[in-house]
């Protein structure tokens, strides 16, 4: 496709912008699609108009002609480009992630998807539902720092087979950031209200990191409302803690003076989080920086990291009602993963989950790092549909054989 006929689909878009009755959040947004000259959709209240570039934008998206062409006819996605590694975004992951559902797109075989931002007490939870809403509710939960994007790779042929909602926790993301603990049970509690709000009895659960840690604390809490869970990397209580007596003297709300981050150290750190980092290009460690520091600016984003981190630390590990005595009684199926390379949640924290919980599936990945889902996804959509598929197929049995 040409750049002139490209860029008359890009000048096109106000007449598909879809207004009526939708929350839509201001922006602009840069658009580098093909050899098309890079043009700035601007979103302002029930208006929106293309122009020139101009200032900063709040999201940039890089797409190739053909790319764009099959996200126009409604046949592919944005989510499904960037999985595949077709799109690439700078700046707020959140406002590129929200720039599709605002203009009507065909039905022709592309993922359908929106964001929502669902009341939960004091909070508001922003989460990505796609998939047949009739479907059996699948529900994603990332790590600490991280947002709901960090399920986009798993996203597409998850949506497949469950309705997939992808939460930002509270605290966390473009949910709001309400005074609390934010320790496991604060957000576990929260996740089991935002349950009821959508009316679900029981879900499939997977957490990744803190999101592991909180599956695990719905299951332990809620057992009832909980199918199954799949921890990848999941945090669990320390059993060693030689600077607790300082983290329990340090208070959250010093994560308000945090100091700023440079580029380069939060680049480095997310690199670090992988067996390979070179498995992914460098544009996705930009984006994920950009994110990351935009979320940064924020004192109670800040807040909320220190407050979750310190809890993770706390997390008490021995006594009646410490972690791993819980962790014995938890009932529903779970599957947990470990990576061989994890430099955060080591691989050895897996054998102590399979002595403590015998029935539980664990894995040891050793070509992978602290994110499976986005290292290996393939690998990982693999195991979490074949471990959901089997532990449903069990509990049919179990109800054909009592009738």
């Amino acid at each position: 496709m040409g750049g002139d006929s490209t860029g008359a689909l890009i000048d096109g878009l106000p007449r598909l912008f879809s207004a009526a009755g939708t929350e839509h959040p201001e922006g602009r947004w840069r658009l580098n699609v093909g050899r098309a000259l890079p043009r700035d959709v601007v979103i302002d209240g029930h208006t929106c108009r293309v122009g020139r570039p101009a200032g900063k934008p709040d999201a940039e998206i890089f797409a190739s002609a053909g790319v764009w062409r099959e996200m126009y006819e409604g046949k592919l996605s944005g989510i499904e480009a960037f999985a595949k590694g077709e799109l690439n975004v700078r700046g707020s992951i959140e406002k590129a992630l929200r720039f599709e559902t605002m203009f009507f797109r065909p039905d022709a075989g592309g993922l359908e998807y929106s964001i929502e931002m669902v009341p939960v007490g004091r909070a508001k939870v922003s989460a990505l539902f796609a998939g047949d809403p009739e479907a059996q509710p699948l529900v994603l939960m990332h790590g600490l720092g991280a947002t709901k994007s960090s399920w986009l790779t798993v996203v597409p042929e998850l949506a497949r087979r469950y309705r997939v909602i992808a939460v930002d926790l509270p605290g966390f993301g473009a949910s709001t950031k309400p005074r609390a603990r934010y320790d496991a049970e604060f957000l576990a509690s929260s996740m089991v209200e935002f349950f009821d709000v959508l009316g679900y009895d029981s879900v499939l659960l997977a957490g990744n990191s803190m999101g592991g840690r909180v599956a695990m604390e719905i299951a332990m809490l809620e057992p009832d409302r909980v199918q199954a869970i799949a921890c990848l990397c999941p945090a669990a209580a320390f059993s060693r803690r030689p600077i607790l007596w300082f983290v329990k003297v340090a208070r959250p709300e010093l994560g308000f003076f945090a100091p700023r981050i440079p580029r380069s150290q939060v680049i480095s750190s997310i690199r670090q989080l992988f067996g390979d980092p070179e498995v992914l290009p460098q544009e996705w460690y930009e984006a994920a920086a950009d994110d990351f520091l935009l979320s940064w600016r924020s004192p109670r984003s800040r807040m909320a990291f220190f407050a979750a981190a310190r809890n993770i630390y706390l997390d008490e590990p021995f006594g009646e009602q410490g972690f791993w005595a819980r962790l014995r009684l938890m009932g529903p199926p779970a599957l947990f993963i470990y990576g061989g390379k994890d430099v955060l949640i080591t691989s050895r924290f897996g054998g102590r989950v399979q002595s403590e919980l015998p029935t539980a599936q664990v894995e040891v990945w050793e070509d992978c790092g602290h994110v499976p889902q986005i290292e290996h996804p393939d690998r990982t959509v693999d195991q979490m549909v074949g471990f959901f598929e089997r532990m449903s197929g069990g509990a049919e049995r179990d109800v054909l054989a009592a009738s």
